[in-house]
């Protein structure tokens, strides 16, 4: 049996649990022990009769089976406790090493040991959350009729343009002088160690940082796995577009990479990503359906995971349940791009101007200023937004909308209807020097029978942190990579 599972009909009954232990507080004839299994925040307690075992075996961490009736608790605050007739130790824990054997841990020393944290009440709670969210995402969209399927990941194309990518390659580029580099047209064996870059003839990338100091020449891609340069994707948008232009609603929760230089409490060099795509829709559905989403996965929670909602409302997230009632019971903010420039100037000491982008004191302020409402801000400067978003009738402006978050979220979603007229989209490549050798596929979307389509991009683990309230994303993904970290 799971403690998840234990309720009134087995009252009086002997029952069968495993778990770890939380606390044991040790009298002379008795026992009491707390354990839990990872299926609830609620531990249950062991009354355990010293003859039964060696007691002083039995530490913090130790893994448990057990046999005993269950019974009223006597004790506040829980409502059942196991009379333990046999005991069976699993797994022994050394209380002197054991790293979660103390008191009261913070998130930021549990950061260190992601493989055990799981185990600790808040930890707990939050990967439970998580896993209804991802669940509670699906039930959204096959409610929806949308698709799901799971574009690739290794590809030629960089999507967004500007988001730092990882190269992919089958070799060891630490073992340089194996490798096949091109010089004057042939294939040399050896080189010296003298300057930091090796060039490579692509389009999209162009040139592959070596740590160990190269002397400059042509990495000779077709000795490699696909012969030619491959990355991480950013996003999976572009494969999405094709296949809703068949197919309509389409949606992923594919895993997306960055290459981005940051350590801050929102940026992840490898992400859960749900991007959407959809046809025959304008930017008002979009957003309709963003709205609609958050405020599904909120009500969801409440209804589903309370228990760890009040958990994490106890000892970490104060007033997170009122927060997210008040999230699924308030209309979303809908706001010009141009009109937010200017509510920021006139009501704040914040320094912008039309055609920025919105850093995070932005952000704060505008979600802050609407009394900690959601905010779409739509139709931006098509100058700071990416190519394949359609251009508005004003030539200046492109029909798109980010979703900022209150409570320090900031930026959710990012969104946009895609330009679907091929003479507009190759102007723009064209001049931002975008080559059309890799996206030819792409642009057969518009030849072959064009249609508005448009869609959003998410990330699952900044919507954990909405609906948990942990403020740094690194707390709510079980092994985080992320700039200068990948130790797992």
């Amino acid at each position: 049996m799971i403690i998840k599972n234990i309720n009134i009909q087995y009252l009086n009954k002997e029952i069968e649990l495993n778990g770890w232990v939380q606390t044991i507080r040790n009298q002379k004839d008795f026992s009491f022990i707390k354990i839990n299994d990872g299926t609830t925040p609620l531990s249950i307690q062991l009354v355990v009769n010293s003859n039964i075992i060696n007691i002083n075996d039995i530490y913090t961490g130790t893994s448990l089976n057990v046999k005993g009736i269950l019974i009223n608790s006597p004790a506040l605050g829980q409502e059942f406790e196991i009379q333990v007739d046999e005991l069976n130790i699993l797994g022994k824990c050394d209380p002197n090493i054991y790293p979660l054997s103390k008191g009261k841990l913070s998130l930021v020393y549990l950061r260190s040991y992601p493989h055990l944290r799981f185990r600790t009440n808040t930890f707990g709670s939050v990967f439970r959350i998580k896993d209804s969210i991802d669940f509670a995402t699906h039930l959204f969209y096959h409610n929806n009729n949308y698709i799901h399927l799971d574009p690739n990941i290794l590809t030629i194309n960089e999507c967004e343009g500007g988001a730092g990518v990882f190269q992919v390659t089958e070799n060891d580029i630490t073992n340089l002088d194996k490798l096949p580099f091109i010089e004057n047209n042939k294939i040399i064996d050896k080189i010296s160690t003298e300057i930091s870059n090796i060039n490579i003839d692509n389009d999209i990338m162009p040139n592959w940082t070596n740590p160990n100091k190269i002397k400059e020449k042509n990495y000779d891609w077709s000795k490699d796995h696909f012969t030619n340069p491959v990355y991480l994707t950013v996003s999976s948008q572009l494969q999405l577009e094709a296949i809703s232009c068949s197919l309509g609603a389409i949606y992923t929760t594919n895993k997306s990479f960055r290459s981005e230089h940051s350590n801050s409490f929102k940026h992840l060099s490898e992400f859960t990503h749900l991007e959407i795509e959809n046809t025959f829709i304008n930017l008002d559905d979009l957003m309709n359906l963003g709205e609609k989403y958050i405020k599904f996965i909120g009500n969801y929670l409440l209804e589903n995971k309370l228990d760890d909602l009040q958990n994490l409302n106890n000892f970490v997230s104060k007033g997170i349940i009122e927060k997210i009632k008040k999230l699924i019971n308030d209309d979303f903010i809908r706001l010009d791009y141009t009109d937010a420039i200017e509510l920021i100037q006139k009501n704040s000491q914040i320094k912008i101007i039309f055609g920025e982008d919105l850093n995070s004191e932005s952000e704060n302020f505008l979600c802050e200023y609407y009394g900690n409402k959601p905010v779409f801000v739509k139709n931006w400067s098509k100058s700071i937004k990416s190519f394949y978003m359609k251009q508005n009738d004003d030539d200046i402006t492109c029909a798109n909308f980010d979703l900022l978050m209150p409570y320090k979220v900031g930026e959710l979603i990012g969104g946009s209807m895609r330009e679907e007229n091929l003479d507009k989209l190759l102007n723009v490549m064209n001049n931002r020097n975008i080559s059309t050798k890799s996206l030819e596929f792409y642009l057969d979307l518009r030849r072959f029978g064009t249609v508005p389509h448009g869609g959003f991009g998410l990330g699952l683990d900044r919507l954990c942190m909405l609906f948990t309230g942990i403020e740094n994303i690194k707390d709510v993904v079980p092994f985080p990579n992320f700039y200068t970290s990948c130790k797992y």
